[in-house]
């Protein structure tokens, strides 16, 4: 898994679906970040793409995504909750970005057992199991929390391992490593 930005971009720009989905932003009925946290901004170099991290902007070449349009930002257990629409289903991909001091670590919910035994053991709405429309239809899990069982999820890690950390912008320029990995 990239850094911050490369992980935001694929979420809102590439054309699979998401195995894994949520009815409506996480976690539900809070507020949206009106601003990327300033430990966040700033510029990441990966190899020779470039990411401009600001206010409420994403910047990727001649790219940009907008706080509060392209995606949505909210707090939980600590953690910065990323929330992208997925226009194939109109459902909500779920990123969630652990700040580790002077590191980030982003994770996605994918196709894990654990996360299945808790949504079909704790969900008080059991997950559903969707189809896109179209001729190459793709099958999606739609899972619908709550703002508790969501806390839990997060709290359990209940996503998928991060590839690899990056260090935080912190309104400077950081180049992580291609050997940057998780230390846990």
């Amino acid at each position: 898994m990239r850094p911050f930005a490369f992980a935001l971009f694929s979420l809102v720009l590439v054309g699979c679906v998401p195995a894994v989905q949520f009815d409506e932003p996480m976690p539900p009925n809070r507020l949206n970040l009106p601003n990327i946290p300033r430990v966040f901004r700033g510029t990441i170099q990966d190899g020779t793409a470039l990411w401009h991290i600001g206010k409420d902007t994403l910047q990727m070449g001649d790219t940009t995504l907008v706080n509060g349009v392209d995606f949505l930002l909210r707090k939980m257990a600590g953690a910065l909750i990323v929330n992208s629409p997925v226009p194939e289903t109109g459902e909500w991909q779920v990123m969630v970005i652990w700040n580790d001091e002077d590191q980030m670590r982003a994770h996605l919910f994918e196709e894990e057992p654990r996360l299945f035994y808790y949504a079909d053991s704790a969900l008080a709405i059991q997950r559903e199991v969707k189809q896109t429309g179209g001729t190459f239809g793709w099958e999606y899990h739609l899972l619908s929390p709550s703002a508790a069982e969501f806390g839990d999820m997060v709290r359990q890690g209940l996503y998928a391992e991060a590839g690899r950390i990056c260090p935080l912008p912190n309104g400077g320029w950081v180049k992580p490593s291609e050997e940057t990995r998780p230390t846990n």
